[in-house]
């Protein structure tokens, strides 16, 4: 049980590995996010079937940080033969610990999946004989997964290694078929020179034949202790351990716990709520589960905005995930020869109004993207689609979120859109494989001058710009529609001039200033003319707050009013300058008083009003008095209302 490396041979050139530099210069965020992302896409890959499904993929994370790692003579026994070339000058470490130092160590587990399967003494790639122990341990730039799969570059695996300050990793594998625990290490430093001799950059930990080629250790024995030393989970269930020795745990590049858990969210939150993914989190004092049922806590339980958006793309994505074939809302396809273009023509009346009224009514949309992918091995174009799910953002600047095989495309070259929350989907086969072949190594974007996507597709940049675009064109085409919103639907005020039969204990002088619409343009000094279709409610000022009331004796209901409240300010938006600092609807000193009608739900600067009886008043009171307040409201139709 040792560590090998092999001398240069006259015949081999200098090759210095490169493959890891993909995961430091794509944006896949810290070395964080590129190991979780590799990682947690092999397992989703290598989940077992059982019939037609797939068993749900159970990962455990271990951190030992400074106060679970291993001693020096501990880990020493897991090292031999590899100090003198951790040691070497030239090998590309730049910060390699001492020997007498101790080991912080990251164990990455999977359970539910099959394990490395295939045969271990295999040197040579054969074709048609799929071998995951060799494509793991021994092959880069391989791979052996098929169209169903998230990654396709063989080059993930780099990751355990560059998180590794000797640039080295261990893995014990259960194989699912013949059921043989294998453990075999690699380490890939840069060419190097041990005294007079150079050694290449590949070295592995096992038991050596005598042509010196590594076979995995198999023995009970040794494979119990290397379980205990690094606290594995692992007895016989099949799947993957991989243990990571010194790897970063304090410097502004290392793996925390909180940054594992945001790169899991971030990327794998769709997997997780469909049910096919399940993490536990641990460190020498703590333990996260994440899992359908208990990842929205764990989300309202994060720090800062992020945590917020996130947590409202969840219930988004739970939504999504739910709906039925009658509930999406069915975009017409380009003509499937040549390039696909987004034109009105692909969207109907219908369809139109149906995102302008989901808008309004603070609802969500789904609508289904039709469209055609040309394979050059195809004869003619293939249909395919995408799923687009929509719904309405306080957020000024929103970027869509991409999803292809429940795999998070997090540097997608979208658009950002303005106040609007958008799901992306891609699924079916055709449309998946395209935008599959289109990735880059850390599959974070998509790109059509990739090696594998290049030549494969006709007309196959402007497949993925319409995907990539899908959302910005929807809704440039909604706001450029013809159709003319209802006046009665929307209403704004700003600094609302006393009504003639407001109550004189409430109300107060109207400040004397010019108001303005949206378009900066002064507003009449006078009560503008009634519109012929009456208006259902007015919004009168009170001194510390507004009153809805009728604004018209015949007003029909039931319906519902959805409110939004800011300070005025000078300048932007009032709105958008909102801050929950200012007040909060439903938390004192903020009260309501009602009659006929009922806040049906209240949060930060916006509410729901149910109106039940004609002649409704609803007084919203506890606003600073010497502010003033800007109130946008949105009729919201109600069927029936409690």
């Amino acid at each position: 049980m040792k560590w090998r490396f092999y001398p240069q041979q006259p015949t081999d050139p200098i090759r210095n590995p490169i493959s890891g530099e993909f995961f430091s210069t794509e944006a896949v965020g810290d070395p964080t996010d590129g190991l979780v992302r590799e990682a947690v896409q092999n397992t989703l890959d290598a989940r077992q079937k059982f019939g037609a499904n797939r068993e749900t993929a159970k990962v455990r994370i271990y951190l030992s940080g400074v106060s679970g790692a291993l001693s020096a003579s501990k880990v020493s026994t897991w090292l031999d033969g590899l100090w003198p070339h951790a040691e070497a000058p030239g090998n590309g470490l730049g910060d390699q610990p001492k020997r007498q130092d101790i080991c912080p160590f990251l164990v990455y587990e999977d359970f539910g999946t099959t394990g490395l399967t295939g045969d271990p003494s295999e040197h040579q790639v054969v074709e048609g004989n799929q071998n995951n122990f060799l494509n793991f341990f021994r092959a880069e730039g391989h791979s052996d997964k098929g169209e169903h799969d998230r990654g396709s570059w063989g080059v993930g695996k780099t990751v355990f290694p560059r998180a590794s300050r000797i640039s080295s990793f261990f893995g014990l594998s259960v194989r699912s078929d013949d059921q043989r625990a294998l453990l075999l290490g690699r380490s890939i430093l840069k060419y190097h020179r041990i005294g007079k001799q150079v050694y290449k950059s590949d070295g592995y930990f096992g038991e050596f034949r005598g042509d010196g080629f590594a076979l995995p250790i198999e023995q009970p024995l040794a494979l119990d202790q290397f379980r205990q030393d690094f606290r594995l989970k692992r007895l016989s269930e099949p799947g993957l351990s991989i243990v990571v020795p010194w790897y970063e745990a304090d410097t502004d590049d290392g793996l925390t716990h909180n940054k594992v858990v945001f790169a899991l969210l971030g990327g794998f939150f769709y997997p997780i709520l469909m049910g096919h993914l399940s993490v536990l989190i641990q460190t020498p004092t703590s333990s996260l589960s994440l899992d359908a049922t208990s990842i929205a806590s764990a989300v309202a339980k994060l720090p800062g905005d992020e945590a917020q958006e996130l947590s409202s793309m969840l219930e988004l994505a739970t939504w999504a995930q739910t709906r039925l074939e009658p509930e999406f809302r069915h975009l017409a396809s380009p003509p499937g020869e040549g390039t696909q273009k987004w034109t009105p023509a692909l969207m109907t009346t219908e369809v139109i109004q149906a995102v302008r009224t989901a808008f309004e009514r603070r609802e969500q949309v789904a609508l289904r993207v039709h469209m055609h992918v040309q394979p050059r091995s195809s004869a003619s174009p293939i249909a395919t689609f995408s799923n687009v799910f929509l719904e309405h953002s306080d957020l000024d600047s929103n970027k869509p979120v991409f999803i292809r095989d429940e795999l998070i495309i997090t540097d997608v070259k979208a658009p950002r859109i303005s106040q609007v929350r958008a799901l992306v989907i891609v699924e079916d086969r055709p449309l998946a494989n395209l935008l599959r072949d289109a990735e880059t190594p850390a599959h974070t974007q998509w790109n059509p001058t990739t090696g594998n996507f290049k030549n494969k597709y006709k007309f196959g940049a402007g497949a993925i710009d319409f995907v990539r675009l899908a959302v910005s064109e929807i809704l440039r085409i909604v706001n450029q529609s013809e159709q003319k919103p209802d006046p009665s639907i929307t209403v704004d005020y700003f600094s609302i001039p006393i009504p003639p039969d407001a109550d004189d204990d409430d109300a107060i002088p109207a400040r004397k200033k010019k108001a303005k619409d949206k378009k900066g343009g002064a507003l009449p000094t006078t009560v503008p003319t009634i519109p012929p279709t009456p208006r259902r409610f007015r919004i009168d000022r009170m001194r510390g707050g507004f009153s809805l009331r009728p604004a018209d004796p015949s007003v029909q209901v039931p319906f519902e009013v959805s409110v939004r409240v800011a300070y005025d300010v000078r300048k932007g938006s009032p709105l958008k300058k909102y801050h929950e600092a200012d007040f909060q609807l439903g938390k004192g000193p903020i009260r309501f008083e009602e009659r006929g009608v009922k806040v049906t739900a209240a949060n930060q600067n916006r509410m729901i009003a149910a109106i039940t009886a004609a002649d409704f008043r609803l007084d919203v009171l506890g606003f600073d008095p010497d502010r003033d307040i800007y109130v946008r409201a949105d009729v919201r139709e109600a069927d029936n209302v409690d």
